[in-house]
């Protein structure tokens, strides 16, 4: 049978407690698990007894033992109620005035209106045509909410497809947010930079992936005919086979090249992947100075150019073994990537030399 258990704040509870049936934590415990306390909550009392008995308390010990802040502790012990031990719980953090939907009656229904006429516009140009219209300047977030209330989408199922996909991708590592991180550990290949290059060659597509090392700023560079995720791929085995292996962190724009095959590949070879922010071309701004390096010092000159792209590929091979072991960089104190690689990794830099960049060409 299930025993008898008092209210801990109850005339019976004290009356037992007098008696000396059970201890008061004892008690405390059992009504906690009785009365469905969260896990945390009983935890957190936990906290509360061995404060008051083991711990003597001795809020420093008592933090220490249980692995947590004296700030945190202090804060649920002020919250604790002996009487009452639902204190324990966290509470919501929802804010208590949450904001209304302040969009009128008539701008509803003159949003609705605008865009079923405009499903082709984005919010930015429908809220200068609903001022051109009705005389007053409206919110695009107020814009957003009605599209979003009534569904007002081009394509509605695709949309919610989108809006699906969205939510089951894992989020993003950004590398603004490891920037400090990266910035302390000092081995070649911790990090490279992956970009593409769209180039329009009298007509015909042409794609060159372009790569980067962090520290050494040694780089290599592959023309395609396409930036499908497959040639990203095939663009990846090759930097890896160069560099005998030695990459961890592959940093990237947020582009479909650097999906599908490209991921696939990157979880084989054991290389994690970190992205730029949306939009900022700032968060690999040593890249983008190589792609238009890579354009103006060898495209500009070069006589082959992009027509046919294996002779397109001996040529640009030719002017990376330039770059990497004969142009010297200011960025390096004016030594070239190999040098600069050799000096601070005491020769424990080899792949690149241009003997083996050679061999990877065709």
């Amino acid at each position: 049978m299930k025993p008898k258990f008092f209210h801990p704040w109850s005339y019976e509870y004290n009356k037992a407690y007098e008696r000396g049936r059970k201890n008061k934590w004892d008690y405390l415990r059992f009504w906690a698990k009785d009365h469905n306390l969260s896990l945390s909550a009983q935890l957190r009392l936990e906290w509360i007894i061995f404060y008051q008995t083991v711990g003597k308390k001795c809020a420093k010990d008592t933090a220490d033992h249980f692995g947590i802040s004296r700030k945190t502790f202090h804060k649920w012990l002020g919250r604790f109620d002996e009487a009452n031990l639902k204190t324990l719980e966290e509470h919501s953090r929802a804010p208590k005035r949450k904001r209304d939907w302040m969009v009128t009656h008539q701008e509803e229904d003159s949003i609705i209106s605008l865009r079923q006429q405009n499903m082709e516009f984005g919010k930015r140009k429908l809220r200068r045509i609903y001022f051109r219209e009705h005389g007053v300047w409206i919110s695009t977030w107020k814009i957003e909410r009605v599209i979003r209330k009534h569904h007002l989408y081009p394509d509605p199922v695709k949309h919610d497809k989108q809006v699906e996909k969205r939510a089951d991708s894992k989020p993003k590592v950004r590398i603004s947010e490891i920037k400090d991180q990266i910035k302390q550990i000092k081995e070649f290949g911790f990090l490279w930079h992956i970009d593409a290059i769209i180039i329009w060659w009298y007509g015909q597509r042409r794609i060159i992936f372009t790569a980067l090392e962090e520290i050494t700023k040694i780089a290599f560079a592959r023309i395609y005919k396409s930036n499908t995720s497959g040639y990203a791929e095939d663009f990846l085995k090759r930097l890896m086979y160069l560099v005998e292996g030695k990459v961890d962190l592959m940093h990237s724009d947020n582009g479909s090249e650097f999906k599908g095959d490209f991921e696939k590949a990157c979880v084989k070879l054991n290389i994690f992947q970190i992205y730029s922010r949306p939009y900022t071309p700032k968060d690999n701004p040593a890249l983008e100075r190589f792609n238009s390096t890579i354009q103006h010092e060898w495209l500009d000159y070069s006589e082959v150019g992009l027509d046919d792209i294996l002779e397109a590929n001996l040529d640009l091979t030719q002017w990376l073994i330039k770059y990497n072991s004969y142009r010297p960089h200011e960025a390096l104190d004016l030594d070239t990537p190999l040098e600069y690689a050799d000096k601070i990794f005491f020769n424990k830099v080899l792949p690149m030399w241009p003997a083996r960049t050679g061999t990877c060409s065709p």
